[in-house]
């Protein structure tokens, strides 16, 4: 049996050659859709499956799970780089013979099994056993220096970089200090010890709005969902991270393998050692990590490389110095006992001022390391600077009025900070230990709100002391305003991901008694490859509390909008990040720029909304901007062109297509929407012969009435006819507005004072309507005069399709013209394989309630038959083998 899935990993059956390559999908699975182009994970029906998994295909109603297949995410070589690909088989052939009489089927298995035999099928994990995951408590943080290794020419500014990696939740966050000159690089790169690419990320640069990235000038990003496998290797130190740039039509790449260190763990400040100009040393440069031991001393560990000449082989002495300006503040010889070919690590401690502490801090202090007998070419130095690793401090504030706060370090040692406390007045803020509630060093902040409810400084003295308490998560902030004395939030560190590389983030605020004195804080940004990421935090929610993240998206707020309620991820915590595998949609990029849009945390039971945050303005990179974002002004009429739908936006309110109505500010207008357009036509009045000669205007009416006809009003109050929302007085006349043409100039109609119906007649001027011809009441769009008149509810003809679903059918994947009739019968069709008569689905109330055939009597006598006549017996067709109904005689003749 073949069968074409649908999915955007590639997809191999082991019994079909070539099926990779059809380009018919299966019309069982949605359209298709972009997903993440991640080459280290497949992605099948919307689900990731990391390298190595294993799994049972299921195609959902009517086909269901298919038993009796086999999936797995495998690497593929496709030249340089690993990627993964989906190979599915079937297993039936491997099904072992039970060594039982009477063996059974029991429901999700694909082999018969003895009575009582719980044994697996396949094992459910292809992983070799030996795999470990990185511990959680160790080797949590690995360090990289990149060089070139090997003299380029393109490389004249020695460019060298140095990375921190963190793991976290089998996640790998990653954070690069390069040269000045470098630039960012194009692309990063994780390659094995035979050089092929792992994974690969493109590296942009900053959105419109101000990041993070921006003021530390750092590359940072995550790698998410890491393999296993990769894992075992990044464990091993077998992975190396690789820096490209792309200059005067060639690649220069950087690299250097990515290493545990001990000093990782409590490193405050960080430098990159950089050669001198006039070095020819290939491979030389160096990282430095510094941490504090004691109030006055510091910790220094320096990873290098390059400092050696050709005979220096053994007691190589290195002179390290720190320097502030022209000022010698620490000098130190070291001998290095045997010169290692790629890295050589040296540790020592310094004793400092007070004074030079904070000048430590704020990036001024120079350290240097060289050789004693070659110190003009072979040396490194650099800044000491802020830690090279990418992460922030965020906060919730719980209140009457909530708000949130999120600050980072810049390359100078100042702590910026961004508060938001709403309406709060006269505030002021500090930072406190989260136990003690107090602070030796003056730590308080300066708060200036302005009219969005946010206040933003800098903190320029940040001592060793309080960075320590910062990076160990030890510091809360206390805001004090005039009507609230102690609000509170401990700041908590989070690594740089996609969604926190944003301008700021939103806050999430109760929405329901079920959500007491809990809040949020979010973050959401939009990639260049269009997909959306999400980063949220919860406080107040109980940790196994199941929840669902959704966001509604609305082009504008208004009566009768359309919007897109899109479903992100369930989860259970106080915390989720990720992104959807689907790239997002153009009407979903447009509200995200331009519209309103609300992200809701719910409750995964009872459905309802616990917490919820505004969000506007996303950015949207220009990669993902088919309709025209240069100017960002948005006009309302332009509106259903960007957003796609059939509604109309007209006067601050949406109409549905094919929608009548009177605009507010010109009663003598009708207008109707039609396919995402609004159209108004200026009321035509009809001719009027009056008995006199006298015509009158009413006030409140467009067309003149007669004075002293018959019919006459007496009475503008009085009772009128109504058609299409528009009112007409007793006795006048009018053309009627009837779709699509607008008013109908060969029908003239009047409203009957004395029953209050309106009544018309088909003109029969020959010069002005004999060409018009008469549409038939059935035809879309219809414009019968009379069946519109008399029931204006009649617009066009009923689609039958329409009316099947309204009736409780069932939609046709293959064909929507053609859905089932409510209580039919029908077989499933699947592309390659036609129609799949071993699944009977009835279609009943709207629902598809399917089953899979089995053997039975009279199946069993219709096979024997066209046996007997010597024809062939094909076992697809009836879903059973010959084989099964002699088992099933056999088991009847033994009861």
């Amino acid at each position: 049996m073949e069968f074409i899935l649908k999915f955007t990993a590639l997809v191999i059956f082991t019994n079909v050659f070539g099926v990779a390559a059809a380009k018919k999908s299966n019309k069982l699975f949605d359209e298709d859709v972009p997903v993440s182009p991640k080459a280290a994970e497949c992605v099948f029906d919307k689900q990731r499956y990391e390298l190595g998994s294993l799994w049972t295909p299921d195609l959902g109603p009517p086909i269901g799970i298919l038993s009796c297949m086999r999936c797995k995410c495998v690497p593929f070589q496709k030249k340089r780089r690993i990627v993964a690909r989906v190979h599915c088989h079937s297993i039936k052939e491997q099904c072992p013979k039970p060594k039982c009489e009477e063996p059974i089927m029991l429901p999700g298995r694909c082999c018969k099994i003895c009575p009582g035999d719980l044994s697996p099928e396949t094992a459910q994990d292809i992983l070799p056993q030996n795999i470990v995951e990185i511990e959680q408590n160790t080797n949590k943080h690995f360090v990289s220096l990149l060089t070139s290794l090997k003299a380029n020419s393109l490389n004249e500014t020695s460019l060298v970089a140095t990375g921190r990696f963190s793991f976290k939740e089998n996640s790998l966050y990653y954070s690069f200090y390069t040269s000045e000159k470098a630039g960012r690089p194009q692309k990063l790169q994780f390659i094995d010890t035979q050089g092929n690419i792992l994974e690969e990320f493109s590296i942009f640069n900053s959105t419109n709005n101000p990041s993070y990235q921006d003021a530390p000038q750092k590359i940072c990003g995550v790698w998410r969902r890491l393999p296993k496998g990769y894992q075992k290797m990044l464990r091993q130190e077998k992975i190396y991270a690789v820096l490209v740039w792309k200059t005067k039509g060639q690649e220069l790449t950087i690299s250097g393998s990515v290493k545990k260190n001990n000093a990782l763990e409590s490193e405050l400040l960080s430098s990159l050692l950089k050669p001198e100009p006039t070095s020819n040393s290939i491979g030389a440069a160096g990282t430095a990590m510094v941490s504090l031991i004691t109030n006055s001393t510091v910790k220094i560990s320096v990873i290098f490389n390059g400092l050696f000449m050709p005979s220096e082989i053994a007691n190589v002495p290195i002179k390290i110095t720190l320097s502030l300006k022209k000022h010698l503040v620490f000098e130190e010889t070291i001998n290095i006992l045997k010169p290692a070919s790629d890295l050589n690590t040296i540790e020592f401690n310094v004793k400092m001022s007070e004074d030079n502490f904070t000048r430590l801090t704020k990036g001024e202090m120079i350290l240097n390391i060289a050789s004693v007998s070659n110190p003009q070419q072979l040396k490194l130095s650099g800044n000491i600077m802020t830690r090279a690793t990418c992460e922030m401090f965020q906060a919730t504030l719980a209140s009457s009025e909530p708000g949130m706060s999120w600050l980072y370090l810049n390359n100078a040692g100042s702590l910026i900070y961004n508060v938001y406390i709403g309406n709060s007045s006269q505030p002021n803020a500090s930072l406190v230990h989260a136990n003690s509630k107090t602070m030796t060093e003056d730590t308080s902040l300066t708060l200036k709100v302005q009219e969005n409810g946010w206040a933003n400084g800098t903190m320029d003295k940040v001592t060793p002391e309080v960075l320590q308490s910062l990076y160990a998560g030890d510091l809360s902030i206390n805001v004090a305003t005039s009507s609230q004395k102690n609000i509170e939030g401990r700041l908590n560190v989070k690594y740089m991901d996609e969604a926190r590389d944003s301008a700021a983030p939103v806050l999430l605020k109760e929405q329901s008694s079920l959500a007491m004195n809990s809040l949020g804080m979010a973050w959401v940004s939009v990639d260049s490859d269009c997909y959306l990421h999400y980063d949220v935090s919860l406080e107040g929610l109980k940790s196994d509390r199941k929840l669902e993240l959704w966001m509604e998206l609305y082009p504008i707020i208004a009566p009768g909008a359309p919007f897109i309620n899109k479903p992100l991820e369930s989860f259970q915590g106080t915390s989720i990040e990720g992104s959807p595998v689907e790239v997002l949609t153009r009407d979903e990029l447009s509200m995200l720029e331009n519209g309103v849009n609300y992200l809701k945390v719910k409750d995964a039971g009872s459905e309802v909304v616990l917490l919820m945050a505004t969000v506007v303005k996303v950015p949207i990179p220009a990669s993902c901007t088919p309709y025209n974002s240069l100017d960002k002004t948005v006009f309302l009429d332009d509106l259903p062109e960007v957003v796609q739908s059939d509604k109309c936006f007209f006067e601050g309110k949406f109409h549905k297509n094919e929608e009548i109505w009177v605009p507010a500010n010109n009663s003598c207008q009708m207008c109707f929407c039609q396919n995402g357009k609004a159209r108004c036509d200026l009321t035509t009045c009809p001719e009027l012969s009056c008995t006199f000669g006298r015509k009158t205007i009413v006030e409140g009416e467009c067309c003149p009435v007669c004075t002293n006809d018959s019919m006459i009003v007496s009475s503008a109050k009085g009772p009128k006819c109504v058609l299409n929302g528009k009112s007409y007085l007793s006795g006048s006349k009018f053309h009627p507005f009837l779709l699509p043409i607008g008013f109908d100039l060969c029908t003239e109609c009047y409203c009957d004072h004395q029953q209050y119906q309106i009544k018309c007649i088909r003109l029969t001027n020959t010069e002005k309507c004999g060409n018009r011809k008469n549409v038939d009441i059935n035809d879309p769009f219809s414009d019968d005069f009379m069946e519109k008149v008399r029931n204006p509810q009649i617009t066009q003809k009923e689609n039958p399709a329409v009316k099947v679903l309204s009736e409780g059918g069932c939609k046709n994947p293959i064909n929507a013209n053609k859905p089932y009739i409510n209580g039919s019968k029908y077989h499933p069709f699947i592309d390659s394989l036609g129609e799949y008569k071993c699944v009977t689905c009835k279609c009943q109330d709207g629902n598809a309630q399917c089953s899979r055939q089995h053997c039975d009597k009279s199946t069993c006598k219709q096979m024997y038959e066209i046996k007997r006549k010597k024809g062939k017996v094909n076992a697809s067709e009836f879903c059973c083998s010959l084989k099964d109904c002699r088992k099933m005689r056999y088991k009847k003749k033994a009861n």
